[in-house]
């Protein structure tokens, strides 16, 4: 296989369905805030965002299941081994079932510890309960998708993925609809949308997986021979890669955690500002991730074929897209962000911090879009342990520009610290480039 065979129009397609995958996810969300506005109280919309809130740090604890998947999967394509191209999935799957028996079975554990910290009065934690419990049940879905979208990205399967995520918000609103606004089910309800939705997600993910495999050659003969599925050294480079993985994700929400508090320290206005702002980053943030999965690919494709010129390549070609997008983000956010602002957020004081501090906001994107990247180079080529000192190193550097500096500039020096974050994401991996390409050499 040619090692330069990745164009800038491969990386265009490949990334813009993965754009709307992406998006595709949060919008669920935002209908269950809206059905639950029409046919709930503050109790229901509060229960929901306390049980959410838990069931996140559950939720995206495992999301290793999807980056350690790609990686495994892109590598073992890039060697031309099909085996273990199928091998990554199932055992994949394995892990996610494993992983969702044991979220349902110990839900009322999470759900007592976690509302004994998040707490939200008597009847916002009754029905955040509620919301847990049902969501809890679609646990086994949820981390299956993770597999399966982690197989399918690693193979360059966007548009499959895009699917996969259009049917599960499509399902969950639909859900949504009915149970909230036709059965009153409030936010009981909204969790049990949520949980048929990922198990309806599964299911057409290992139906795209039936139809993949045969376009790839048929099933190989020994792809279920225990000896060859569960072999120790295979077993060890997946717990050693999604363990860092875990770590690694577990550090970076710390750092967005700190953001948020950091920004309650200057006053409730000034909260609801960056919060907004920090929504805004998050919409960018599909965008950009989208070139990072396409990295993610093409990275493990490299380490497979043990092509440096193939990884520099797909370095260069999607940091050129990822930092043109995020100059394009910044354009319009400096234009006509305050616009936009002014016609979404209600509050005047919020609105006025908001738009006061947009500049940091918009520059985010160009000068984050390297740790994008950067992470999806080293995600690809499956370095667990160099992501997770980075991803440490990154949060402490972060941590200490904020004492410096909020206390000196406010919310300038809040913001100026996260930037400082962005930037520090990518040159912790950065300094780090030169090893894997050596590594990848030898």
């Amino acid at each position: 296989m040619d090692p330069v065979a990745l164009t800038r129009k491969d990386v265009f397609l490949r990334a813009w369905p993965l754009v709307f995958a992406n998006a595709a996810i949060p919008l669920a969300g935002v209908v269950d805030t809206f059905v639950l506005g029409i046919a709930g109280d503050e109790t229901d919309l509060g229960g929901v965002a306390l049980g959410a809130a838990l069931f996140n740090i559950v939720y995206w604890s495992f999301y290793f299941l999807r980056m350690g998947t790609t990686g495994l999967t892109s590598q073992a394509d890039g060697a031309g081994k099909e085996d273990e191209v199928q091998r990554s999935l199932v055992r994949a799957l394995i892990l996610a079932g494993v992983i969702g028996v044991f979220i349902m079975a110990a839900q009322y554990l999470f759900a007592r510890a976690g509302f004994f910290l998040l707490q939200g009065g008597e009847a916002v934690e009754a029905n955040g309960a509620h919301y847990f419990h049902a969501r809890a049940w679609g646990a086994i879905g949820a981390f299956g998708v993770f597999a399966i979208t982690g197989w399918l990205i690693g193979l360059g399967r966007s548009t499959e993925t895009l699917v996969v995520h259009g049917v599960i918000s499509a399902v969950n609103i639909g859900l949504d609809l009915w149970f909230v606004l036709g059965l009153g089910y409030a936010a009981g309800g909204v969790g049990a949308a949520t949980a048929i939705a990922e198990w309806s997600g599964l299911l057409l993910g290992i139906v795209f997986v039936l139809r993949v495999i045969p376009q790839r050659g048929g099933w190989c003969s020994d792809i279920f021979v225990r000896a060859r599925l569960l072999d120790p050294a295979a077993i060890r480079t997946m717990i050693d890669v999604n363990l860092n993985l875990m770590i690694r994700t577990w550090a970076m929400i710390i750092g967005f955690a700190w953001f948020a508090n950091a920004g309650a320290r200057q006053g409730a206005a000034v909260l609801a500002g960056n919060h907004v702002l920090l929504q805004v980053i998050t919409v960018t943030a599909f965008v950009l991730d989208a070139f990072a999965f396409v990295s993610e690919t093409e990275s493990g494709r490299a380490v497979g074929q043990k092509s440096v010129k193939r990884l520099r390549r797909a370095l260069v070609l999607t940091s050129e897209q990822a930092l043109i997008t995020g100059a394009v983000f910044a354009v319009v956010l400096v234009g006509w962000g305050d616009e936009a602002l002014s016609f979404v957020i209600g509050d005047e004081d919020a609105r006025r911090e908001a738009i006061r501090f947009l500049p940091w906001c918009a520059i985010v994107p160009l000068m984050g879009a390297m740790a994008w990247i950067f992470d999806g180079i080293f995600i690809g080529a499956t370095r667990g342990a160099m992501l997770r000192n980075a991803a440490i190193a990154a949060v402490v550097i972060y941590l200490v520009a904020d004492f410096i500096l909020a206390p000196v500039y406010g919310n300038h020096g809040v913001w100026a610290a996260f930037l400082i974050y962005y930037i520090a994401r990518a040159a912790t991996l950065a300094v780090q480039y030169p090893a894997l390409e050596k590594r990848l050499a030898g």
